[in-house]
């Protein structure tokens, strides 16, 4: 397997991973997030609630997608450490994603907000009511507002990360330059090597 094959693995058990990587005992962090968001948002493929496990805990599933987003946004970029993190973060929801700058915007304060326990201001107004919904929407919008309050629907934001992961992954296979700048990534902060996991399922 090369390494973007690698990185974009899909989530599976131990004993389903490729040999190469169970001898190796590498796992790509993009890998091990998806595995384990799993354990907190359903299987990758669920995107709507399911009887009692509805929602195992959409705040810190939340957290995970964001991390993950801004893990992507690293790669797509390149330099991470060296560019405004916030910039790239938007950028790469507004090239890959395609949202708006003002969806962008929201996003990276949201993150900031969940992350780092920030106050969260939307033009000038602090944001004070975050409502998580974990209902089906009639809607594909992860983020709505009516001014006063901000929802965020669980299960939309979860299909946009998921949406993220196959366009960039599309567009990697496709640019040199992208290619260059995730080889580089990926040799400084693109995976990890573990032991003792043999026997795990």
């Amino acid at each position: 397997m090369d390494a973007i094959e690698k990185f974009f693995l899909k989530p599976c058990a131990v004993n389903a991973l490729p040999q190469e990587l169970k001898d190796s005992g590498e796992r790509t962090v993009l890998h091990l997030l998806r595995r384990d968001l799993q354990h907190l948002y359903l299987q990758e493929d669920v995107l709507q609630p399911n009887g009692q496990n509805e929602h195992k805990a959409p705040y810190l599933a939340t957290m995970g997608i964001l991390t993950g987003i801004d893990l992507m946004a690293k790669f797509y970029c390149g330099q991470g450490r060296k560019k405004a993190s916030g910039r790239i973060f938007k950028k790469f929801l507004i090239d890959i994603g395609e949202l708006s700058s003002s969806e962008a915007d929201f996003a990276w304060k949201f993150r900031n907000a969940l992350h780092h326990s920030y106050s969260l201001h939307i033009n000038e107004r602090l944001l004070g009511n975050i409502i998580f919904t974990t209902a089906i929407s009639g809607h594909a919008s992860w983020h709505t507002s009516d001014g006063q309050v901000d929802y965020i629907n669980f299960w939309n934001l979860k299909a946009l990360f998921l949406k993220l992961i196959v366009k960039y992954h599309e567009r990697l296979r496709t640019s040199i330059t992208l290619k260059h700048k995730f080889a580089d990534e990926y040799e400084q902060a693109g995976r990890i090597f573990v032991q003792g996991q043999d026997k795990r399922g």
